[in-house]
């Protein structure tokens, strides 16, 4: 996964940055170096500079200055791609700008926050489980994973504010879908991303879902989807038409996955086991052994059951989130585990969550669900 756009030194202001301008006829000052420090090794020289000056000067530029010998790694050239160890010190031009930390100053601790630092994400984190190498927080539903053209707020914007001034911002492994909820992971350190990028990538990490959907599920045994999908992006005017055509509507801006004709697309599989029945919904397990866009919502959708309050796949239902939810991630070493707060007639009921987690998540048999305080201020559960 491309690392998102986040940065561990807090953003110069405007008077800091007009200080460090050329003026004529002065000689620009020489800025400190930048220590690397352990959570920061194993980044490119690029990519480092990247996340430390973010917002401060284009990756073109910072490509230029690298490649002509500007930028020095403990006294000489290196090239772009060059990775860096811990305690490395990287001279760049002063016209790049300002450190926000000098050499000898300690950053403030990961997790510190600045007084300013929940502005713009005053809703703050559900923090499930936090150790040195990451953090997983509960999503809501309604929330993006990243921000985008149509969005402002999302998971790794609240980690920037919640981890202000760490030495490496908590940097997403994984995504979810704005309208699902549920466990979602953020490395702490450079190198942890890596082995976690590395792991989602191998499969390495058992990922289970809840899912509501609409009309009684008829098988009563866990059944393998495997499905050939394809991904349209509805931005697209003829993607629009197309998809208008096939299903009466069409929904510009917005991406689609749909059944690929034979011979094209990507496989998906998934395993859907039903826990829960109602008369007219069925509450499904759902295992999903790949990862493709929209893939439960459009494996489900295409077998006639959609997912409910899934306006995309089926139809939404007023006053109800889409009942989707990541219910437990298993990495080799611990198994992440979180029910939904679903409520009215989809609500968990407690007794079948405990036996989900004594099958999902032994180690985590009998522990409360009560939240727990978080010393930042934030709700943990």
């Amino acid at each position: 996964m491309p690392d998102s756009e986040d940065n561990d030194a807090a953003q110069p202001g405007r008077q800091h940055r007009d200080q460090n301008r050329a003026q004529p006829g002065v000689k620009p000052a020489a800025r400190a170096p930048l220590v690397v420090r352990p959570e920061e090794a194993g980044q490119k020289l690029l990519q480092f500079l990247q996340r430390r000056m973010e917002g401060e000067v284009p990756g073109s530029a910072l490509l230029r200055v690298i490649r002509t010998g500007q930028v020095r790694v403990d006294g000489g050239r290196k090239k772009p791609f060059f990775r860096l160890e811990s305690g490395q010190e990287v001279r760049v031009p002063p016209l790049l700008g300002a450190p926000a930390h000098g050499p000898d100053a300690a950053p403030p601790g990961p997790g510190v926050q600045s007084p300013d630092a929940h502005a713009d994400a005053s809703a703050g984190l559900d923090i499930l489980y936090e150790d040195a190498g990451y953090v997983a927080v509960r999503k809501p539903p309604g929330l993006c994973s990243h921000a985008g053209t149509r969005h402002n707020d999302s998971v790794a914007d609240r980690l920037k504010a919640l981890y202000a001034g760490a030495a490496f911002v908590p940097v997403l492994t994984h995504r979810l879908d704005k309208d699902t909820s549920g466990i979602l992971l953020a490395a702490k350190t450079y190198a942890e991303l890596r082995r976690l990028n590395d792991l989602f990538a191998a499969r390495g990490v058992a990922k289970t879902y809840l899912a509501w959907v609409d009309g009684v599920w008829p098988h009563a045994q866990p059944l393998l989807m495997e499905d050939q999908l394809e991904r349209l992006d509805l931005a697209d005017p003829r993607a629009a038409a197309d998809m208008a055509g096939k299903s009466g509507k069409g929904e510009s801006g917005r991406r689609k996955t749909r059944a690929a004709a034979e011979g094209e697309g990507k496989t998906a599989r998934a395993e859907a086991r039903p826990v829960l029945r109602k008369r007219s919904a069925t509450l499904l397990l759902v295992r999903l052994f790949t990862g493709r866009t929209h893939q439960i919502r459009a494996q489900l959708s295409l077998r006639g059951h959609a997912v409910i309050s899934d306006g995309v796949y089926g139809r939404k239902v007023r006053g109800t989130p889409m009942l989707l939810h990541a219910l437990c991630l298993r990495l080799p070493e611990r198994a992440l585990f979180s029910p939904p707060d679903w409520s009215g007639p989809f609500t968990l009921p407690i007794r079948l969550a405990n036996e989900l987690r004594a099958e999902l998540a032994p180690d985590r048999a009998g522990e409360s669900e009560e939240p727990q305080a978080d010393p930042r201020g934030f709700k943990r559960t």
